[in-house]
């Protein structure tokens, strides 16, 4: 089955489009700083992984861990000496508290390693992947009281096999008769002759209350660059937003079947249309009988006929005048077939439903007189009613963020069991930026750029109806695409979980805020006319990082946005 390709429209009630941009606030924002008792732990590419899916994959890692099961300000990084440490920020009396929770042992550093990763699929179970092959499945108690050591490892395991590196994506825990999975989603880099592929692991887990063990391995291989990875909430499929085509390539319960492709249908006519009339050709065989041709056509439909061979066969899609049909045929065994429309109108398709035996060529004439009414469109200057002619746009004056996107980024929906993409979401209009997990029971929303504005969408698990995919956009980052776009040296961008403010960083200088509160006392001259008018506009802050040094994590709430630097957490006041 084919995928259906879904198109993204925003929610008119979440845009503003009365929003004028952003103002500079020089007004500090409070800050809270802890000096880390030790270091955060840092792993950096080596020779053999020189790729830029290796580049993205180390410089993006996010090394402040956020517990979403967890309604306190509560995070974790790893430091030098692998052990995790949990940091928890008072908000009352602006006081941390921190400790050590868990100790990675047996971590001897090789090249191909990668950073390590830690998620909570749960309340009570985190995954903890080493960054050497090895997954842990640990067992947390309850992760809302005082800090203490008291992580026990339930499950350990070489996941993709020996000498196989890894990273974790996602993780999510289900529970079927009894029976706990786990799913972790992995993402590793294989290399072949000619390039370097991502590879997405899909490990499922089983708890029958005895013990943990391994149940399935399911595998998607692409070339492209992994903007976007996640579980389903059933886990039944797989998102993927990324360049290039992902597809299954492994699955440890269910064999692949590779789908032979069907022999390409031989066209035996060709129409041509205006608004009035329909023109159809086709070719008769060498030494023909114009005895043999039957040309029968209703106000409905069409059916062309030689020597008992239908060439034309169907239900119009639209109503004729019959009695005005006329057609000849050449010398050459070339039939000519006219019919008039009863209508003035151009037709998507000549038989309802399609034919895939006929093919439609566009009339010169009819693309010359579209190409003149669209000119205006492509002309700097603009076309009124009045036939004034108006300056438009200049090209020149576009800005470099204003270019398209050379990257086609494509939102799939990958069928783990069938082994198909059921969905597509072109994205090479709406820019992926990054993504933000809203709800601990829901994939992580994505937030793309839409014209100047950022749209979150949030994906949903598929309905009984197959050709729908509910991605809903559900918030709205006002002027953050395009403010964003000119940030070249942006490491992480984020937003608050409510979308009242938006961040983008930089790795070691500056860290860019803006607060998306309308200020109608804001008042700004245009640049046209020359009159003050009031606007609605927001607050850009810029807070300096360069004391801190290169910034290696960071997680914005409603309150507070927390930035990790190698020595410290800075916690920044959002009022």
């Amino acid at each position: 089955m084919p995928s259906c390709v879904i198109e993204l429209r925003c929610d008119r009630r979440l845009l503003d489009h009365e929003f004028e941009g952003y103002k500079l606030n020089l007004q500090a924002l409070p800050q809270h700083k802890l000096d880390l008792i030790s270091s955060v732990d840092k792993v950096y590419p080596d020779d053999i992984q020189y790729s830029f899916i290796h580049a993205r994959l180390f410089a993006l890692h996010n090394h402040l861990i956020v517990d979403k099961w967890d309604p306190r300000f509560s995070f974790y990084y790893v430091d030098k000496q692998q052990q995790i440490r949990n940091v928890t920020f008072e908000n009352i009396n602006n006081t941390f508290q921190s400790g050590v929770v868990y100790t990675i042992t047996n971590i001897e550093r090789r090249p191909g390693h990668f950073n390590i990763g830690v998620i909570f699929p749960s309340p009570n179970l985190v995954v903890i992947t080493d960054g050497t092959g090895y997954l842990h499945i640990v067992s947390t108690g309850a992760r809302n009281g005082s800090v203490s050591e008291s992580w026990k490892t339930l499950h350990s395991t070489l996941a993709l096999g020996e000498n196989k590196c890894y990273t974790i994506l996602d993780s999510r825990l289900q529970e079927n008769n009894e029976v706990e999975f786990l799913h972790c989603l992995l993402q590793s880099v294989e290399q072949t002759d000619k390039q370097f592929n991502s590879v997405l692991s899909w490990v499922t887990f089983s708890n029958d209350g005895i013990q943990w063990r391994q149940s399935l391995l399911r595998q998607v291989q692409g070339k492209g660059i992994v903007h976007y990875g996640a579980l389903e909430t059933d886990c039944t499929a797989l998102y993927v937003a990324s360049n290039n085509m992902f597809k299954v390539t492994h699955d440890s319960e269910k064999e692949i079947v590779v789908k032979t492709p069907e022999a390409p249908t031989q066209i035996i006519y060709t129409w041509m249309q205006t608004t009035e009339d329909i023109s159809i050709t086709l070719k008769l065989e060498n030494k023909f009988n114009k005895k043999h041709l039957i040309v029968s056509v209703t106000p409905l439909t069409i059916k062309v006929t030689y020597a008992g061979k239908d060439y034309v066969n169907g239900k119009l899609k639209h109503s004729v005048d019959s009695e005005l049909t006329t057609w000849n045929i050449q010398e050459n065994g070339q039939v000519d077939i006219l019919i008039t429309k009863s209508e003035s109108k151009l037709w998507d398709e000549l038989i309802e439903n399609g034919d895939k035996t006929g093919e439609q060529i566009l009339d010169p004439s009819l693309i010359a007189q579209v190409h003149e009414r669209l000119s205006h469109l492509c002309s700097e200057t603009e076309v009124t009613d009045n036939d004034q002619s108006l300056t438009g746009f200049n090209a020149a004056e576009l800005e470099e963020c204003d270019a398209a996107s050379e990257e086609d980024t494509v939102l799939t929906r990958i069928d783990i069991i069938k082994h198909e993409v059921t969905h597509r979401i072109p994205l090479s209009v709406n820019q992926y930026l990054f993504h933000i997990n809203l709800e601990p029971h829901q994939a992580p929303a994505l937030c793309l750029r839409h014209d100047v504005d950022a749209c979150i969408w949030q994906p949903y698990a598929q309905l009984i109806n197959t050709e729908t995919w509910p991605v809903k956009h559900i918030g709205t980052l006002l002027a953050f695409g395009y403010v964003q776009s000119s940030k070249q040296n942006r490491k992480f961008t984020a937003c608050s979980p409510n979308f009242s403010y938006s961040v983008v960083c930089e790795a070691s200088r500056h860290i860019f805020i803006y607060r998306h509160s309308g200020n109608r006392d804001c008042q700004l001259r245009r640049r046209t006319g020359g009159q003050m008018q009031q606007v609605k506009v927001g607050m850009q802050h810029v807070v300096n990082i360069d004391s801190y040094g290169e910034v290696l994590g960071v997680e914005a709430t409603n309150e507070y946005l927390f930035i990790l630097t190698e020595n410290t957490l800075l916690v920044i006041g959002i009022h």
